[in-house]
């Protein structure tokens, strides 16, 4: 029994190591992305005004953090894997939706289409993404040793609040105007006759994501609100006692 508990005690302490390890450097990367930026950002959209005298257009922000943004949501699928492998305790379907979600927005319509990488929406995107982030990960990292302050889990569970609604919103934007562009380089796209025999339009399913696309973010918001009372609603419930 001796032998068994310490064995135990070993692969969790190698779970919290690695899970720890993953959080705070996730955490890095997304506070390097919205520190850089949140300072391009404002000079950037200022830009057209200044660049009818001639200036030099500069870099935009998602220019600027692209190769971060990239790497940090692509590798973000080790959530997946997590809740599979049932490293973490959360929900797969969720995790897995958002992932998909976010890294088609990303790969498929901002960063293959370079005319939308100055746009506000980008910009937007990338900041909402970047805030909401530089929360969630340390207050993980935190909570695997229960040292979360409390202040710093009211802002997990609250910060989603506004940001969710705004990466959404600009996530919808950013796939909207990629069709155009999509329907004249014919992105994605193939028509039969196929060795698959099989036909795809990536502007038909833009569309169609798009009409979906509401009730989805629906249920992931549903969802986080859902996580919110679990979390913080013992804090609410002393509130009203005081």
């Amino acid at each position: 029994l001796g032998t068994t508990a310490t064995t135990d005690m070993a692969r969790r302490s190698m779970k919290e190591r690695y899970l720890i390890a993953y959080n705070v450097i996730q955490a890095c990367g997304w506070a390097y992305v919205l520190v850089h930026a949140t300072q391009h950002a404002w000079e950037f959209h200022q830009q057209p005004t200044r660049a009818r005298g001639g200036a030099q257009l500069q870099s935009s922000p998602y220019d600027i953090v692209r190769d971060f943004v990239v790497t940090f949501q692509v590798a973000s699928f080790a959530e997946v894997a997590h809740s599979m492998l049932g490293i973490t305790r959360s929900p797969v379907g969720a995790a897995l939706m958002q992932w998909c979600g976010r890294t088609h927005v990303l790969m498929c319509a901002l960063d293959a289409v370079g005319a939308l990488h100055g746009t506000v929406a980008a910009t937007a995107l990338v900041i909402a993404w970047a805030l909401t982030e530089v929360v969630r990960y340390p207050s993980y990292a935190l909570g695997l040793y229960s040292q979360c302050p409390s202040w710093l889990n009211w802002l997990r569970y609250t910060i989603f609040i506004p940001l969710y609604p705004l990466g959404a919103g600009a996530e919808m934007k950013l796939m909207y105007d990629a069709r155009a562009f999509a329907r004249k380089a014919n992105m994605y796209s193939f028509s039969m006759p196929n060795a698959f025999n099989f036909a795809f339009d990536y502007v038909t399913f833009l569309n169609g994501l798009l009409i979906v696309y509401p009730f989805l973010f629906y249920s992931l918001y549903s969802y986080m609100f859902t996580q919110r009372k679990k979390k913080l609603g013992h804090v609410t419930s002393v509130k009203k006692q005081q």
